[in-house]
């Protein structure tokens, strides 16, 4: 007996058909060998394939999402390109298909939370990142720490989900973006002396450890845009002296897939 098909694997079978379908319609309608509607077929495969495939750029591994939404937008302006040579004015199966990509690329994007890492070595003194959130749109969450926040190494100093931060995604300097799936709040704690113990790391809808400072301020949260309080100067968390030798640890409590 053969084993039950996959969802997926009987959605691109049937998309393969489709396609197949088309590469016949597009030498009927040429009349001739290699016409217009011949060399644009790749490229609206490739439209097609791409809008059904960006939805799940979550299921990859961490490290390999942000390579695999370039890499789409490589081969959309390419296949673009393609489109562009065959036809002064792209039929509108084509245009809509290559609105579909582009679309499902930014969805794809936006359903992400790009996490900005500090990875040392030493601490960082968070910088003032202007302007954070960006003006265009009042859409997503954003989350940072205070300017003057001591960041340790391997904590996320930032993150935002739903909606483009462009000053951010440009880095800080001895940071990277990473696409996560979830919020997070960093959690600090402090021994009975003020010496830090630990930075602990938690999904942003977990309680955090009894007596910890959270160090991740939100910004915008339903479309409402947040000021930061005013912090005394004697604030814990950007006092160096709280920090001992060597740096305590930072521990996550979460799994980000």
């Amino acid at each position: 007996m053969c084993p039950p098909l996959d969802s997926n694997w009987l959605s691109w079978t049937s998309l393969l058909a489709h396609w197949m379908d088309l590469a016949r319609a597009a030498r009927a309608l040429d009349g001739q060998p290699k016409g217009p509607w011949q060399q644009v077929m790749p490229a609206l495969i490739t439209f097609e394939a791409l809008a059904r495939s960006l939805p799940h750029i979550p299921d990859l591994p961490v490290e390999e999402r942000a390579l695999a939404l370039d890499q789409a937008g490589a081969l959309l302006s390419a296949r673009r390109a393609d489109v562009e040579d065959a036809f002064d004015e792209p039929p509108e199966m084509i245009a809509q298909a290559d609105a579909a990509a582009a679309d499902a690329i930014v969805q794809a994007r936006r359903d992400l939370t790009w996490t900005i890492m500090w990875e040392g070595p030493g601490l960082m003194n968070m910088p003032e990142v202007r302007p954070v959130p960006a003006s265009a749109s009042d859409d997503g969450v954003v989350a940072m720490m205070p300017p003057g926040t001591l960041a340790l190494p391997g904590t996320p100093v930032a993150w935002w989900q739903g909606r483009d931060e462009p000053m951010l995604a440009q880095g800080i300097a001895g940071c990277r973006a990473i696409p996560l799936l979830d919020g997070l709040q960093v959690w600090r704690s402090f021994d009975p002396a003020g010496r830090v113990t630990e930075d602990r790391v938690r999904s942003v809808s977990d309680e955090g450890p009894e007596t910890a400072v959270p160090l991740l301020a939100p910004r915008l949260v339903d479309s409402q845009r947040l000021e930061l309080p005013p912090l005394p100067e004697t604030w814990p968390p950007s006092d160096q002296a709280t920090m001992g030798h060597p740096l305590p640890p930072v521990r996550w409590d979460t799994t980000q897939g």
